[in-house]
């Protein structure tokens, strides 16, 4: 069984429990869901959960457990040995909830499994427009500029207000069909597209510039307010 020492730094040794699939690891705006278990080294459980989704970079109950995602394929399960800095320092942690205190300096054993993760990427270098993919499409084509793409779609406003909805209901039919970058439909979604494979279905955040801008716009099923993100 290999240990890898993830920090190089003898913080973080990680055993592999059970191998995962495929090649990728989560990246730092992804979206990981993971079960946890922390032990203290006297075996007393200060905290486990069957499942929690977080950010990567923002990470979750202590730093520990976003460098170790980062290093882990999907649905592999290992155990983690944690020392202070990458756990709660010389300070610590009280009783908070359900989970238990963590004295000073205390090295920790954590029982980590990737369950999977969607894969947040930024569609422009600006970071306005953000792809968070809900279900993976299929093969690795894309649409190109000029291509005639058909899409269900839902639009919605910061406050869940529906502005447009295509292809979803009784007319299957009624899908949003369009001609990629000839301006025929907001920039942040003609983009998006084209960074999409067939069937993949992801939620788009799209700011004001690359959506409707500064005028009010609108649209089939409501009125989309002056610099709305959507």
């Amino acid at each position: 069984v290999s240990v890898k020492d993830i920090c190089k730094d003898g913080g973080i040794f990680k055993k592999i429990l059970a191998e995962g699939e495929k090649w990728e690891h989560p990246k730092d705006l992804d979206e990981v869901l993971v079960k946890y278990e922390a032990r203290l080294e006297d075996g007393t459980i200060v905290a486990k959960s069957v499942e929690v989704e977080f950010t990567v970079q923002e990470g979750h109950f202590c730093p520990a457990l976003a460098k170790a995602v980062k290093t882990m394929k999907k649905g592999e399960k290992v155990l983690l040995t944690v020392k202070p800095q990458y756990g709660f320092g010389e300070k610590g942690k009280p009783v908070s909830g359900d989970q238990g205190a963590v004295p000073p300096n205390a090295t920790l054993n954590i029982n980590l499994e990737l369950v999977s993760w969607k894969t947040v990427s930024n569609v422009t270098d600006d970071k306005k427009v953000i792809k968070k993919i809900l279900k993976e499409g299929e093969g690795y084509e894309k649409p190109n500029e000029g291509a005639v793409v058909k899409l269900k779609l839902v639009g919605k406003l910061q406050d869940s207000t529906v502005f447009v909805k295509k292809g979803y209901g009784d007319d299957e039919d009624d899908l949003l069909e369009f001609k990629t970058d000839e301006e025929q439909v907001i920039e942040g979604l003609d983009k998006a597209v084209m960074a999409m494979k067939k069937g993949e279905v992801a939620l788009l955040t799209i700011a004001p510039e690359y959506a409707f801008g500064s005028t009010e716009s609108q649209q089939e099923l409501a009125v989309v307010p002056p610099n709305s993100t959507v």
